[in-house]
């Protein structure tokens, strides 16, 4: 007499190579697409950092330097000194006169954008932007 075993089904205890290389293709192009659109936050976070300095604390600091001095400075890197008359300095460190892009920032005394009341500060971004101090121009 025969005895019939009963044969069971073997089940897979892992994934196979094809099924680990499509989930990983999978995962290589979503991060591809994700850092193109990440890339592109980063140069408008850039812009941001470098319209919110110009406008705040570089400008501001003009105008410390100008109430004190009774003129603007000659340069920028004037505010980073320390002053002998009043013993301090108007920006704490002289890494707030370089822009996002590791450029120093662009100074015009005589401000001819601001009209003459201010002085200019500028950074230009990669693309070309010129980033400014004083009001869009409509």
């Amino acid at each position: 007499m025969l005895i019939r075993q009963d044969q069971k089904r073997q089940h897979r205890a892992a994934f196979t190579l094809m099924e680990m290389l499509v989930v990983v293709a999978i995962i290589v192009a979503l991060a591809g697409i994700g850092g193109f659109f990440l890339l592109g936050q980063l140069d408008d976070s850039k812009k941001s950092t470098a319209r919110a300095q110009v406008k705040g604390p570089l400008s501001s600091a003009c105008i410390a330097y100008s109430v004190k001095h009774g003129s603007f400075p000659d340069t920028l890197d004037q505010l980073a000194l320390p002053d002998p008359e009043y013993k301090t300095q108007f920006l704490e460190n002289k890494d707030a006169l370089i822009d996002p892009w590791g450029k120093a920032y662009i100074y015009d005394k005589n401000g001819p954008n601001n009209k003459g009341t201010r002085p200019d500060i500028s950074a230009i971004a990669p693309d070309g932007d010129v980033i400014g101090n004083w009001p869009k121009m409509k």
